[in-house]
């Protein structure tokens, strides 16, 4: 896993806020899933979408942010455009799924 920083909610909204697209993805040090999943996501990020800011965060470390997105289970997807949440995942994601889920409005968006 790559470092992430524990937020509070203050911060984590405004890095909502300020960007325009944002993935999250919620993991656990011993979540199997989680980190084979995360590898292939940060991948289909930096080929696909490198427009999107990726936040990697341990659910553990930030479990109020995680509450509050209703996170409960990992791993944990939630993707942002302009502030609003736009699509979610828990637990196993087809990539082919969420890279279509998001193709069209980053499409558009960054076209």
């Amino acid at each position: 896993m790559e470092l992430n920083q524990t937020f509070n909610t203050p911060d984590f909204e405004d890095i909502i806020q300020q960007n325009s697209s944002v993935m999250v993805y919620f993991y656990h040090a011993k979540c199997g899933v989680c980190k084979t999943l995360f590898p292939k996501v940060k991948d289909l990020i930096e080929k696909e979408f490198p427009k999107m800011e990726f936040l990697v965060l341990d659910a553990e470390q930030n479990l109020k942010i995680a509450a509050q997105l209703r996170m409960l289970t990992v791993p944990g997807i939630v993707v942002f455009f302009e502030g609003k949440e736009f699509f979610r995942a828990n637990g196993l994601v087809s990539l082919a799924d969420l890279e279509n889920k998001i193709e069209r409005y980053y499409s558009l968006m960054y076209a």
